[in-house]
């Protein structure tokens, strides 16, 4: 990888990542079951669709562990393997249709919410567990793809974001 196409791909995760963090912490709405909902990964998604797989990745591991640890969420460890996950597999659209890109995000988000699920079974007991699952499905990844799929066009169009985009590697 030539050092300007690793350069831009370090600014563009840096950015993307820094917009996660800070658009999950100002969003963060606590839950009764200890965690929070939000909208940051509106950020993730936009940032896989732009940019590929590996932005995707790195935007899902650094941005929301950076909000976790800003707000004070105990597990940020399993935000580290839910949304770089998600991130990962949200990439998977880039430079596709909208309808592929909008199966993407959901893949990916219910992927993220599994992930969570999992861990609060054991953390947390069954019930709150599904209510964390039915949160983090429907209040956080549904309106996260929203935002998204409503974004990531016009987004793809702007001669910036093109540009960069070519330049990732």
């Amino acid at each position: 990888m030539s050092q300007k196409r690793l350069s831009v791909f370090l600014a563009v995760v840096a950015i993307f990542s820094a917009l996660t963090a800070a658009l999950t912490s100002v969003s963060a709405v606590p839950s009764p079951t200890r965690g929070f909902t939000h909208v940051g990964d509106t950020i993730i998604y936009l940032a896989s669709l732009l940019f590929g797989s590996s932005a995707g990745l790195a935007v899902g591991l650094i941005g929301p562990t950076l909000a976790d640890i800003v707000v004070g969420y105990p597990r940020w460890y399993v935000t580290l393997v839910a949304h770089g996950l998600q991130g990962y597999i949200a990439g998977m659209g880039k430079g596709k249709g909208l309808k592929v890109q909008v199966i993407a995000m959901i893949a990916a988000g219910l992927v993220m919410s599994f992930t969570y699920f999992v861990v609060n079974v054991f953390v947390k007991g069954r019930a709150p567990a599904l209510v964390s699952l039915f949160r983090d499905t429907f209040g956080q990844t549904l309106i996260s793809v929203l935002l998204a799929a409503l974004l990531v066009k016009p987004l793809e169009k702007n001669p910036i974001i093109r540009k960069a985009s070519q330049m990732m590697p």
